[in-house]
């Protein structure tokens, strides 16, 4: 077993080096990712070119002469309009453009007062009062140079102003671009991991716990949906830009639908009314939006603030419940997933507020974010539940297989007369010595768990040796001793089917009495060639043989143990395992499960399955004539059964004189008849000799008992009436 144990550490330790390797080269290669997307550094890469542009923020001025430095805000209503006027460079030649971002106001820009382009509510076919955000670009030219131009802009939200640039032809677009390129790439990946987790949780549903990651990956889809809505970069992804304002607010608003079902799943749908009525209200009130956007009363712009309110109640209420959760500690079966789940409320909390205060907010970088933590953790939540759920499963199963064993072992226990509790005290005692090895031989908490076990089912060929054999009393005969031999290659063979599912299950089994100066059996194997299981076993069943009393010896003084596993160190018994051994017992360390040589259960008490055992064994060796021994014995086998599950009997013995007769009335006859009428079905009556029984009262109270006793006492005053 330790050989196995090391060749299992050192395989762990590679892993480890071989993990470490790789999350070292991972490291690295961020590393050089960030170098070149950073480094200013750039001699001797491949020429790019120009992109230059410049800005065109300062000269401008209003109607009225007031200067204006840009981007800025003004204080106008909506509905206001405003002219800036200011004058082109001189420097201007053909090819040039001019750029500025529209924050959904009208925009017109002349030149000399000749219009040269516009980007209004009244420019666009089909486009509503509030039009999307869009670069508006003027094409200039050399003639334009020194020229007056102005912009007369409509403000409808809030009366801002943006930055406005010059560069050759549209390379004004690449600063754009670049910009936009981070969030726009993160919204990308999102929507790819999305559409792969949705198809993934489809194909495997019904075989794992996937409806969580379902409605997550379908909110990574809608988010990044809106994203692409709301890019700077729109006028390029679509051809009908200001369409894509409606695929945006329909999108924002089913933001907060996936969100509550996703999190109610995370939930175990604790809070699954909440959920489902603030599912119902976004649903609703979206339906209810899109009627009055069509029908032409108000604009879903207009209408985006009620979603925003009842997005922004979803979000408190997940907080709630969550902080609800922590409370009630049922948090910790998610706990993964709660923290990607308080991340994602905070940057979606800080996207919505950055709507509101930053006119300039570029939409979509923090809660495409706080979705990339939140799949992260849901990922590793998924996959920590499911490594928990089949670690549960192989537990389960190891569990199923040893209260199997147990249940087996426990009968062959109880079938042999003179081991009541062996195997439990065995497994009691090599599982103590296993702990106080341990560190030496590199065994685990399982593999001392493992050890008790094997402890427990060591004696389970017994089942294949004959009652005449396991159960006589008195010594064994050669050819006797030769059958009862063969119960360790027994045990091994009605346990080969399970292979090693338990781990030194079939070395315990089948080489326990093995000798270490190879005199042993079934294989006469020799010092260390004993695996180490069996080598424990050997010392601890020999232990409990020698502190147990047997048909032809009481049990032997302390003195006596401790000389005998001394003598035997080298011989029988490994001699390193029975100094350590010996160590316990002297240091008061090991705790004898016996009392005066009989069965005990765990309280000290003895059990009196072993009492009647015991009795039965003096019995028999003083030639005393027991009317069946095998019924009795049935009696001490249901008793061990009974005991094991905390259920007791009532044992009494009931006998007459040697006469025959109980007094002047009644024979003894008489008064088994009327025993036999006042004991309920549950209860045992058996004939121990022709001139007395053995009566077991199952789960009876005392008092119950008491008056049992009264009623017998009341047959006869001549009865003999022990209680065991």
């Amino acid at each position: 077993m330790n050989g196995e144990l090391v060749r299992k550490k050192t395989g762990t330790i590679s892993e480890r080096i071989f993990y470490a390797l790789i999350v070292a080269c991972l490291i690295w290669s961020v590393v050089i990712m960030c170098i070149a997307r950073f480094d200013t550094d750039i001699s001797g890469e491949a020429n790019m070119g120009s992109f230059d542009t410049r800005d065109f923020n300062e000269g401008w001025r209003t109607g009225d002469g007031t200067e204006l430095t840009l981007p800025t805000t003004l204080d106008y209503d909506i509905g206001d309009e405003v002219t800036i006027i200011n004058t082109l460079p001189d420097d201007i030649c053909d090819g040039t453009a001019m750029m500025v971002r529209s924050s959904m106001e009208d925009v017109h820009i002349y030149v000399d007062g000749s219009l040269r382009t516009e980007y209004s509510t009244e420019s666009i076919r089909g486009t509503p009062f509030y039009i999307p955000s869009a670069y508006v670009v003027a094409e200039l030219g050399e003639a334009d140079a020194g020229r007056e131009i102005s912009i007369t802009l409509r403000f409808k939200s809030t009366a801002a102003i943006n930055g406005i640039v010059i560069s050759h032809g549209n390379n004004a677009w690449f600063t754009v671009i670049r910009e936009s390129l981070p969030v726009n790439l993160i919204s990308m990946f999102v929507l790819a991991v999305g559409a792969i987790i949705v198809v993934v949780t489809l194909l495997l549903n019904g075989s794992y716990h996937v409806t969580a990651p379902r409605c997550l990956g379908m909110l990574m889809v809608n988010v990044a949906l809106w994203v692409f809505g709301e890019s700077t970069l729109r006028q390029i992804l679509f051809r009908r830009a200001t369409l894509s304002q409606y695929f945006s607010y329909i999108n924002v608003e089913l933001i907060g639908v996936f969100v509550c079902m996703f999190f109610d799943e995370v939930q175990r749908r604790r809070y699954h009314r909440r959920y489902l009525t603030a599912e119902i209200l976004l649903v609703v009130q979206l339906l209810i939006n899109i009627v009055l956007d069509m029908s032409g009363i108000c604009e879903l712009y207009r209408t985006l603030m009620v979603s925003h309110i009842l997005s922004g109640v979803g979000l408190i209420m997940i907080i709630i419940t969550l902080v609800t959760d922590g409370r009630k500690h049922q948090i910790r079966g998610y706990r993964i997933t709660a923290i990607g789940m308080i991340c994602f409320v905070v940057m979606a909390l800080s996207e919505l507020v950055g709507f509101y205060i930053n006119r300039f907010h570029i939409f979509g970088t923090s809660i495409c974010i706080g979705l990339l933590i939140l799949m992260t953790a849901t990922i590793l939540q998924t996959v920590a539940d499911e490594v928990k759920a089949y670690q549960d499963h192989e537990r389960e199963q190891l569990e199923t297989t040893i209260t199997t064993l147990e249940t087996i072992a426990s009968a062959i226990d109880a079938r042999d007369e003179y081991t009541g509790g062996h195997s439990e005290r065995v497994g009691l005692y090599a599982g103590r010595l296993a702990r106080e090895i341990a560190a030496e031989y590199r065994l685990t908490e399982e593999n001392i768990l493992t050890v008790h076990y094997i402890g427990l089912m060591h004696d389970i060929g017994k089942i294949g040796v004959a009652d005449s054999v396991l159960n006589k009393s008195g010594r064994l005969t050669d050819e006797e001793f030769s059958l009862m031999k063969k119960h360790p290659e027994i045990g091994y063979e009605i346990m080969l089917s399970l292979g090693e599912s338990v781990e030194g299950l079939l070395d315990g089994i089948r080489y326990h009495h093995e000798r270490y100066d190879g005199h042993g059996y079934p294989d006469g194997l020799t010092g260390k060639n004993i695996p180490l299981i069996a080598r424990i076993l050997a010392l601890a069943d020999s232990f409990d043989a020698m502190t147990s009393n047997r048909v032809y010896r009481r049990r032997l003084t302390d003195e006596e143990v401790r000389d005998e596993l001394m003598k035997c160190a080298g011989t029988q018994f490994d001699p390193e395992l029975t100094r350590v051994f010996v160590g316990l017992l002297d240091r008061g360390e090991l705790q004898i499960n016996t009392v005066d040589g009989v069965a005990a259960d765990e309280s000290g008490r003895v059990m009196k399955s072993a009492v009647l055992e015991s009795g039965l064994q003096r019995d028999l060796l003083d030639g005393v004539q027991i009317s069946n021994p095998t019924h009795i014995r049935m009696l001490c086998y249901v008793m061990k059964l009974m005991e094991k599950k905390g259920k007791e009997y009532a044992v009494i013995m009931v006998g007459v004189g040697d006469d025959g007769t109980s007094g002047a009335t009644d024979s003894w006859a008489d008064i088994r008849k009327s025993i036999s009428e006042h004991t309920g079905s549950h209860d045992m009556n058996i004939e121990y000799t022709d001139r007395s029984n053995v009566i077991a009262l199952y789960d009876r109270s005392e008092s119950q008992v008491e008056e049992y006793i009264h009623m017998l006492e009341a047959l006869s005053g001549r009865l003999t009436i022990k209680r065991i």
